[in-house]
């Protein structure tokens, strides 16, 4: 498939998920401040909210990797979509510690939510819709392996789950166990937190280029050896997005001509490339 039409179908996936959060999110919020005073339902209301921030964060970066390469980025714009998922990951961060104020303050000055019934069902239906959405953007995600999209798709399973868990607190406080309400905010506060950690760690990783699959290196090492009988000297990758920039030095006869040795160079280039998807391969040789 076209990259074009794998970030076509990825920006379709991000931008559907902002108006659907943006629609949970508001209409909990309403429904809690006009009809049930439920702290939980309030504070998922601005999960999804935050959600929808971050589906937004994620779909610009998935336009702008469209971009082609400029004066400025000789590498083209790769790495926005990890700088989309590290900026998402700090406005998750942020929400989660609003929430969690909101919910102390809810500890020290206790109001009894009303309209039980209707709380129940907000959630209820906002956590079946986000979940409904969410797996469909993960299964865009894993087919094309975009990291903002799939902390998109793992934001949006997230909220769907803690519109469940909220739902579970507001039932039990409409049984008359105390503070329940506030627990339940707290308690979508921490899958905040979790999902924030794992995205920081995940798109800084990327950012400052470490490789997380060390295999990869004795991979492209063995195919060498195999195909063109060269022996390595070292593999140098650096993740950019999805892809990977590959820096490999190899030895050669030190009698081989000049054209040869360049003919064998863009014949190892090419395969490379084709085998491992690797992006601007570079083929360094060493005479022995």
């Amino acid at each position: 498939m076209e990259k074009s039409q794998i970030f076509d179908e990825a920006r379709r996936a991000a931008w559907v998920s902002i108006w659907t959060l943006l629609g949970i999110g508001f209409a909990e919020i309403l429904i809690s401040v006009i009809f049930t005073d439920s702290l939980t339902l309030f504070a998922d209301g601005l999960d999804s909210l935050a959600d929808a921030l971050v589906s937004f964060v994620v779909w610009f970066g998935i336009r702008m990797l469209r971009r082609p390469k400029s004066r400025l980025f000789h590498f083209g714009y790769t790495k926005i979509e990890s700088l989309a998922a590290f900026i998402a990951a700090v406005i998750i961060l942020f929400l989660g510690g609003l929430i969690v104020y909101n919910a102390y303050q809810h500890f020290i000055h206790p109001e009894p939510a009303g309209n039980y019934p209707i709380t129940m069902a907000a959630l209820a239906g906002a956590g079946a819709v986000s979940l409904h959405r969410a797996f469909k953007v993960r299964s865009v995600a894993k087919k094309y392996d975009l990291i903002s999209l799939n902390l998109d798709a793992k934001n949006s399973i997230k909220d769907g789950t803690a519109s469940f868990v909220g739902l579970a607190s507001v039932v039990a406080a409409f049984f008359g166990v105390p503070y329940m309400d506030a627990v339940g905010s707290v308690l979508i506060a921490g899958y905040i937190f979790y999902m924030a950690f794992t995205a920081l760690r995940e798109s800084a990783l990327v950012l400052v280029d470490a490789v997380k699959n060390p295999e990869m290196q004795a991979e492209i090492a063995r195919h060498i050896q195999a195909k063109f009988d060269l022996r390595v000297e070292k593999i140098l990758l650096r993740p950019s997005g999805q892809e990977f920039y590959a820096q490999i030095h190899v030895e050669l006869d030190r009698n081989m001509s000049l054209e040869k040795a360049n003919e064998l160079m863009a014949k190892i280039r090419e395969s490379i490339m084709s085998e491992f998807q690797t992006e601007d391969t570079v083929i360094i040789p060493k005479p022995v």
